[in-house]
């Protein structure tokens, strides 16, 4: 059994823009009736019964929207909430909650780390997965989670599948998001898995090899000495302190990839087989509307099209193109290109319409 969960809630979800801005990012979107991704990962989470809690991490500024989304969860007494003083990638964001369990006794913990914006709904495939996971990270192995490939693609970074050891693999490699040419290869080799983003590992193997690949990092929170633990609304809050404000603004910026996963000779991977959608663009949030009757959409003419709205929209002899109109504002995408309203987005804010976002 996992002994505690860390759910990674900062994320900015620039590519699912204009549903997603920056003060009510993708993570808070209601795909399924009236949960949100974050709520979902919260369920998925108390599934998998851990021994301790449910700890989420995300950005103070949206401190009102987190609270609003695990209100409903006090009851359970498995949630807390850690803010961020700012926007420091992934490393670091891991590295003060496992400081957090630290100073709580409970540096020998294996911690399950889960984006807030994933969906995964084979719940009894995803515990499996899970289980296995658990056995690597406590034999010492800094473990991933590698998705089976269903087809080349290019928005994803790869793994490369070593030696079977124990319940998974030792990484190979890792790859940068390839090409169209070299994905094709990935695919047909059988031995690359997509890099889901999701981690399990303890403590104390996270934050020596985090020590050893990225001292500054270490040095910069492992300053921090107390939780400064508090209650909000019935949710209790770790680590909302000024000590950790000058942590952060002492520690470098960084991904859990780049600082850690890369670097170290201990890292493994367990080979998933549940479905699984990081809604990343609006070519993948257009599958969690499949067979969902799009309310207040017209059309005449069509083929191929999406419409996510706030209004009725009507359409008229266009085909394969996704509409988004949510917040005050419109998008219009032919489909296939939905990767590229980061770069739409980008000239938003070089425009200084900093409002738009």
């Amino acid at each position: 059994m996992i002994d505690d969960i860390l759910i990674l809630a900062g994320g900015s979800g620039t590519r699912l823009w204009p549903a997603s801005l920056s003060r009510f990012p993708k993570q808070y979107i209601k795909v399924k009736g009236d949960d949100s991704l974050l709520a979902l990962t919260i369920k998925r989470s108390l599934a998998l019964n851990p021994a301790g809690k449910i700890y989420i991490i995300s950005l103070k500024s949206q401190m009102d929207n987190l609270i609003r989304e695990c209100t409903p969860f006090a009851s359970t007494g498995k949630i807390a909430i850690i803010p961020e003083p700012e926007a420091r990638n992934t490393a670091p964001a891991i590295g003060i909650a496992v400081r957090a369990l630290e100073l709580m006794g409970k540096a020998d913990s294996s911690l399950l780390v889960l984006p807030a914006d994933h969906m995964i709904e084979n719940i009894d495939k995803f515990k499996a997965c899970v289980e296995k996971a658990d056995v690597l990270s406590r034999a010492g192995h800094l473990v991933t989670f590698g998705i089976q490939p269903l087809y080349p693609e290019t928005g994803y970074g790869y793994i490369e599948q070593g030696e079977a050891e124990k319940t998974g693999y030792i990484v190979k490699s890792f790859r940068e998001k390839p090409d169209m040419e070299t994905a094709k290869k990935f695919l047909a080799d059988g031995k690359y898995l997509w890099n889901s983003g999701m981690f399990c590992f303890t403590g104390n193997t996270y934050w020596s090899q985090l020590a050893q690949h990225s001292k500054a990092m270490t040095d910069a929170i492992g300053t921090v000495k107390t939780t400064g633990e508090y209650t909000k609304d019935g949710i209790q809050v770790l680590m909302d302190t000024p000590e950790v404000a000058e942590a952060y603004k002492k520690s470098p910026s960084n991904s859990i990839d780049y600082a850690v996963m890369e670097k170290s000779s201990l890292s493994a991977v367990v080979s998933a087989d549940f479905d699984w959608n990081d809604i990343g663009s609006w070519d993948q949030f257009e599958t969690l509307l499949a067979g969902q009757e799009q309310k207040d959409v017209y059309q005449t003419g069509c083929r191929n099209t999406t419409v996510f709205s706030d209004i009725p929209v009507a359409l008229c002899d266009v085909d394969d193109i996704t509409v988004v109109i949510k917040n005050g504002k419109a998008l219009i995408c032919r489909k296939g290109s939905s990767q590229k309203v980061k770069e739409v987005r980008s000239q938003i804010e070089k425009a200084g319409r900093k409002e738009l976002l």
